[in-house]
C-alpha cells in the first residue's frame, strides 16, 4: 500500500445522545456564570456568540438547562465538529446549544417554561447534521469503491479486506 497517506477515507460517525436517564441532567439555576456545573461550557458560550444571546445570559434571563452526554467523544473528528458548529447558530447568530471543551456534552439553556421548544429545535439541528453525514458517507463509500476498482489490479490483500469492510459493515 502507499505510505504517503490514506488511500481510503474513513466514514464520519453520526451524532447521538446517550439515552440513559443518568446521562441527562436537568437544572434550574439563577446565574449561569456562578454555577460550577456550567464552567466547562463557558468557553463555547463566550466565543462567536451574538450580543443578544450574551445579553440574555449576563442579565440572567435563562433559568433552565439540560446537559446531555454524547455517545462518543467527537474531539478528534474536525469534520464533525465543523458541522456541529455550523448548525449551532440561528440565523441571527445566537447559539442554540453549547459544547463543552472535551466535545462530549451538549448544553441547552432556556428561559423558564420554554425548554421543550428549544430542545425540539436542537434535536432538529442534530438530525440535520446526521442527514449531512449520511450524504457525506455515501459519497465517501462511492469514492472508496472507485479507488478500489482502480487498485484492483494490484491484488493487495489490504485493498480486498478494506473493500469487504466498506461494502458490508453497517455503520
Amino acid at each position: 500500500m502507499d505510505s504517503k497517506g490514506p488511500i481510503y477515507r474513513n466514514l464520519v460517525s453520526t451524532i447521538d445522545i446517550n439515552r440513559s436517564i443518568d446521562s441527562i441532567e436537568y437544572i434550574n439555576f439563577r446565574d449561569i456564570n456562578n454555577e460550577f456545573i456550567f464552567r466547562e461550557f463557558l468557553s463555547d458560550i463566550n466565543s462567536s456568540n451574538d450580543v443578544i444571546e450574551l445579553s440574555l445570559i449576563n442579565n440572567k434571563a435563562y433559568k433552565e438547562s439540560v446537559i446531555m452526554s454524547l455517545n462518543r467523544n467527537i474531539s478528534r473528528n474536525t469534520t464533525l465538529i465543523d458541522m456541529i458548529k455550523e448548525e449551532q447558530k440561528t440565523f441571527g447568530g445566537s447559539k442554540l446549544f453549547y459544547l463543552n471543551a472535551a466535545f462530549d456534552k451538549l448544553l441547552v439553556i432556556s428561559v423558564p417554561r420554554s425548554m421543550e421548544g428549544k430542545l425540539n429545535m436542537v434535536i432538529n439541528r442534530l438530525n440535520k447534521i446526521n442527514d449531512k453525514i449520511a450524504r457525506l458517507n455515501s459519497k465517501i463509500k462511492k469514492e472508496n469503491l472507485e479507488i478500489y476498482m482502480k487498485r484492483q489490479s494490484l491484488k493487495d490483500k489490504k485493498d480486498i479486506i478494506l473493500d469487504m469492510i466498506n461494502r458490508n459493515l453497517k455503520v
